[in-house]
């Protein structure tokens, strides 16, 4: 397989064997596998690392869709069916090619289908198995319908019921392939086909084979072996008591223990793993064995009988329990014995001294509660930017009371035995444990924990080259749903969200993209709706952008109320997954607001509304436009100081994409401006038609449009191709332009132009819809150099009324200045504003309002506007006044000229 090749790069390649590939887990090079059937992969460092894992673990993007990869043929009907048993499930086809046939399922209420492979079972029934990406779908396997299989159980058809009746044993598993698998490693074996099935046809059927043979003594030990979990070992307990009722010897089998952490493994998975064999299987036995126990002693003698621990924990019937044995106990009866022997001149019995050392064992075992609940460390989370820790647990309640929960532990929670039973106590939980036990347990459970990484936001996370929607997780092309741990498992990377916070509520569909809307779009908003759109697309790869490109622009969505901008904003939002959400006022957040809306998302838009609107509050509420500058290049905007008694602070970068959406457009500073590519709303085009469209995207249900942003993130490799081949292109193409004359305008722009051309690797835009969209963000770039170059009209009106006043002084007055500044022939200017507005009103002289002009004198171009600061007035008997202070270079020029 050429995916080995490259991933672990083998040394050796020794006919049977594939040797020295590189370990994912230690960097070793001591992993090996065999060359013809590389169903396991091991690392050779079995003490310091032991890492192993099936090969449909680490590509099951290879074991997805087997109806494509291997085609239906006259000659081969079940091509599929036999690629997915052999390679997927490492089964061998070996006298089983009439077992099955491949078959198709469709949906029809979804309008999808999938390859099966269908096994026929006895009383003409069926069950089929989906393997073209059955994740697609509710339910991966099916029956016949209206075909009851109630008390039958399948097995291979070169098994007879004389090979039954023969066999020492007979393995009841739940699937048809468990049982395969077990008939593959020489345990005969049966499928119930459910964990709800009890085979009582069958072993009628075997019962009387058996007595119609001449040999009808035979009996052959009935073992129920259905997976691991809360329906397996429920059946297994009540079936093994139903066969003994029927005067079945029966028994259970489990493939792991079931207090045991780590993956539940079935037999088919264990028979990939190569862990099958006649050991194996005595193990599991045991397993089976403690499971029936019928008391906590009896269990915790099961335990002591084969490991021999002085004490231990274990539970039963989801309380925690505590075993200790009392050697004196044991010593006392053996000494007993001795001594009984030595009286009556008799020789020590060492096998009857062993059985009574084994009496009194079972005798001497102490067995106490000490929680009413079982619980489980699950995984340890681990916030490198915080320097927190958390511990998840899983805590199960005696049968029927509770359901079972997740709950998060801090270290010091664990560590400390009053700790520990304050927290489980939160949970309804009591422990009446000691701290030695508590550390006994937390030994055996923390071994091997996985490390989970919280993201803080939601969406995209650059490391781990992977989206986090919270239900959904994405990363090179394929979805993943959380574990029953409740984090995605990513490869080697483990991730979850670490806020409570849901943003987003996707409803994802792998074959239906709902494109139907489009055509509303455009007639209510025409080029502005899809200039919108495009953008909200591009957010969903500004990381990508930023690390390539350094920078991610801006957009400004501008114009008086009821032009449709918060209708559209909105429905762009229900795109991706978010619901009654438009953005927030920057002017009404708290600086730690304003940080954590800057920061809770990655790959998604923020979007400030209404940011213009108070610019008369207090210094501490007050929201600058130049704060974002830094947001352009995907760096900090707001930081703040970690509680760890150092001198960290915590600074996370800008991972979204501002969209400014307000009445009036922004007026900044021009390196502001620059990074923001403006829009402006109206009425005009507005009509009957536009109207009636805009209110049908007000109604579209966010579960038909929701999944659009998985398809995006889903297309993240073919999205940015296009995006580089046509960004080379449009950047030339508008610096080439006379009317541009800014790189960074020609960039910003060049960027939204070539994400309108990706687009269409999910959208079907039309050839005129990208034509007349692109001509408009041409007109969009041409316009902004005018807004960039051209001064803000209230500063223009403001330094007219200046230089008026200053005309009609006597320059050699000592007193009356309107520039209070001493250094005024180095072109420096200092004016008091509330000055300014008094003479201009004894004048009547228009002028803005103060509000207007504390806004707009910042971005002042011809006077470059430096600072609010004290200065020594020029004019005499004045003290240091406060002043806005400006600096005019032709000013100074012409002086020094």
């Amino acid at each position: 397989m050429p995916l080995l090749k490259t991933d672990f790069q083998w040394k050796k390649d020794q006919g049977e064997w594939l040797q020295g590939g590189k370990c994912p887990e230690c960097d070793g090079r001591e992993v090996y596998t065999r060359s013809e059937s590389p169903w396991v992969l091991k690392c050779g460092r079995a003490n310091r690392c032991g890492w192993e894992s099936s090969i449909r673990d680490l590509y099951p993007e290879i074991f997805d869709t087997w109806s494509k990869r291997f085609k239906k043929t006259a000659q081969n009907p079940n091509a599929a069916a036999d690629a997915y048993l052999t390679d997927a499930r490492g089964l061998n086809l070996m006298g089983m090619r009439d077992a099955y046939s491949q078959e198709y399922f469709r949906d029809e209420a979804r309008n999808v289908g999938s390859a099966t492979v269908r096994f026929p079972l006895p009383g003409g029934s069926w069950w089929e198995r989906l393997i073209d990406q059955p994740g697609r779908f509710d339910r991966k396997a099916h029956f016949a319908p209206r075909r009851p299989y109630k008390g039958q159980a399948w097995s291979r058809p070169d098994v007879t019921m004389e090979d039954f009746a023969n066999a020492p044993s007979i393995w009841f598993a739940e699937g048809i392939f468990n049982a395969w698998a077990l008939e593959q490693a020489g345990q005969r074996a049966a499928s119930t086909m459910s964990s709800n099935n009890y085979p009582s046809e069958f072993l009628k059927q075997l019962r009387t084979h058996i007595a119609s043979s001449d040999r009808p003594h035979r009996s052959p030990r009935i073992v129920f072996a259905f997976d691991v979990g809360p329906a397996g070992t429920k059946g297994n307990r009540d079936y093994v008591k139903q066969a003994r009722k029927d005067r079945w010897d029966a028994s259970a089998a489990l493939p792991m223990g079931e207090d045991e952490t780590g993956k539940e493994l079935d037999w088919n998975d264990l028979l990939q793993l190569e862990r099958l064999t006649e050991k194996h299987r005595a193990e599991y036995l045991w397993h089976g064995q403690v499971l029936l126990a019928e008391t906590a002693q009896e269990k915790a003698y099961l335990i002591w009988e084969k490991h021999r621990w002085n004490s231990f924990h274990f539970n039963f019937g989801n309380r925690t329990y505590w075993c200790g044995i009392d050697i004196s106990i044991v010593q006392e009866k053996i000494d007993e014995y001795r001594r009984g022997r030595t009286r009556e001149l008799k020789e020590i019995d060492s096998e009857e001294e062993a059985k009574i050392r084994m009496e009194a064992s079972r005798e001497a075992l102490a067995v106490e509660e000490i929680a009413n609940c079982a619980f489980r460390v699950l995984y340890r989370q681990r916030d490198e930017a915080t320097d927190e820790t958390k511990f998840f647990l899983n805590i199960r309640y005696p049968s029927g009371k509770r359901p079972a929960v997740k709950g998060d532990f801090t270290a010091a929670q664990l560590r400390k035995a009053s700790n520990f039973e304050d927290r489980l106590f939160a949970f309804g939980g009591v422990w009446t444990g000691n701290a030695q036990q508590l550390t006994r347990m937390l030994q055996h459970q923390t071994p091997d924990l996985p490390d989970v990484r919280p993201l803080g936001f939601t969406g995209y996370c650059r490391d781990a080259k992977a989206y986090v929607f919270g239900q959904l997780a994405v990363a090179n092309g394929r979805v993943f749903k959380p574990n029953d741990d409740d984090f995605f498992q990513i490869g080697k990377q483990a991730l979850k969200l670490g806020t409570s916070e849901r943003l987003l509520d996707i409803d994802y569909d792998a074959d239906n993209l709902d494109t139907s809307w489009l055509a509303d779009l455009w007639t209510a908003y025409g080029a502005k709706g899809l200039v919108c759109l495009t953008f909200f697309f591009g957010s969903l790869f500004a990381e990508q952008v930023r690390a390539e490109m350094k920078s991610f622009p801006f957009l400004e969505m501008h114009g008086l109320p009821g032009t449709g901008k918060t209708t559209l904003v909105e429905f762009l939002w229900k795109l991706l997954g978010r619901e009654n959400y438009e953005g927030f006022d920057p002017a009404k957040a708290t600086p730690a607001a304003m940080a954590r809306n800057l920061g809770k998302v990655g790959n998604l838009p923020v979007v400030l509304i209404e940011g213009d609107r108070r610019e008369e509050a207090s210094h501490a509420r007050k929201f600058e436009w130049e704060e974002l500058k830094t947001a352009y290049n995907g760096r900090t905007v707001r930081s703040r100081g970690v509680k760890n008694g150092g001198m960290e602070t915590f600074e996370p970068p800008f991972r979204g994409a501002i969209v400014i959406e307000q009445n009036e457009p922004v007026n900044a500073s021009r390196a502001v401006l620059e990074r923001i590519m403006s829009l402006g709303f109206d009425m005009a085009g507005w009509s009957a038609d536009t109207k009636t469209s805009a209110e049908r995207l007000e109604q579209w249900p966010i579960e038909r449009v929701s999944g659009f942003i998985v398809h995006a993130a889903k297309r993240e490799n073919e999205v940015m191709a296009r995006f580089r081949q046509a960004f080379a292109q449009y950047e030339s193409e508008l610096l080439a332009m006379p009317g541009i004359r800014t790189n960074r305008l020609a960039k910003t722009h060049g960027q939204l132009l070539a994400f309108l051309d990706a687009m269409r690797a999910l959208l079907p835009l039309t050839d005129e819809q990208q034509a007349a969209t692109a001509k408009f963000i041409v007109e969009m770039a041409t316009e902004r150099q005018l807004a960039v170059n051209s001064e803000d009209p209230i500063v223009s009106l403001f330094w007219e009324r200046f230089d008026y006043l200053e005309e009609n002084e006597d320059p050699a007055a000592l007193s009356g200045h309107i520039n209070h500044h001493r250094r005024h022939a180095e072109g420096m200017i200092a004016v008091r504003l509330n000055e300014m507005e008094a003479r201009c009103a004894e004048k009547r002289l228009a002028l803005p309002t103060h509000a207007e002009l504390i806004r707009a004198l910042k971005t002042s171009k011809s006077r470059r506007f430096i600072e609010q600061t004290a200065v020594n007035s020029r004019n005499d008997g004045v003290p240091p006044v406060r002043c806005w202070v400006f600096h005019d270079r032709s000013r100074a020029t012409s002086t020094n000229s």
